[in-house]
C-alpha cells in the first residue's frame, strides 16, 4: 500500500478554530480603529472649516447664514457650500465679504454635509458650532453623542 500524506480532519478543524479566534480578536480592533480614523478626519476637516468661518466672521461680522455674531437669533446652515453660508461665495447678507474663505467644502467621512448651528444644545447650554452628524447621520437639531463638532463661541 502507498502511504498518502494529508491533513486529518482534526488538524483542519484546529486550524479553522485558530483562524476563527484570530479573526474574532482582529475584527473588533479594526472596527474601532476605522471609526477613530473617521472621527479624526472629521475633526481635522472641522478645524479647517472653523478657521474659514472665523475669518469670514472677522471680515463681515456675520456667521454663516448672514446672522450677526452677537445676535441671539438661532440659525442653522445645513449646506456650507451655498451662498447663504458665505464661505465659498456670498449673497448680499455679508458686508465686506473678502472670500472665498474655502475653495471646497468636503462631505464628512460618513457621506453627509457638515453643518453650522448657532443654537446647538450642549450640556444644557446653547452654543455656536460647526459639526458633523457623525456615524449615525442623525441630524438637524438632534444632539446625540456621536456628533463631531467644534465650538465657535
Amino acid at each position: 500500500m502507498k502511504r498518502v500524506d494529508a491533513f486529518t480532519l482534526t488538524e483542519v478543524m484546529i486550524v479553522v478554530l485558530i483562524v476563527s479566534v484570530l479573526l474574532g480578536v482582529a475584527i473588533p480592533g479594526y472596527t474601532v480603529a476605522r471609526r477613530s480614523a473617521r472621527v479624526n478626519q472629521a475633526r481635522t476637516e472641522l478645524e479647517f472649516l472653523a478657521a474659514a468661518i472665523y475669518q469670514m466672521a472677522s471680515d463681515t461680522g456675520r456667521w454663516p447664514g448672514g446672522v450677526g455674531r452677537n445676535s441671539s437669533v438661532g440659525y442653522e446652515v445645513w449646506d456650507l457650500s451655498t451662498a447663504d453660508a458665505g464661505i465659498m461665495q456670498a449673497d448680499s447678507d455679508f458686508p465686506h465679504w473678502d472670500g472665498p474663505y474655502a475653495n471646497t467644502i468636503p462631505e464628512d467621512p460618513w457621506g453627509s454635509q457638515y453643518f453650522f448651528d448657532q443654537d446647538y444644545r450642549l450640556n444644557g447650554q446653547w452654543r455656536v458650532v460647526v459639526g458633523s452628524f457623525g456615524p449615525n447621520r442623525s441630524g438637524r437639531n438632534v444632539y446625540d453623542d456621536d456628533n463631531v463638532y467644534i465650538i465657535l463661541d
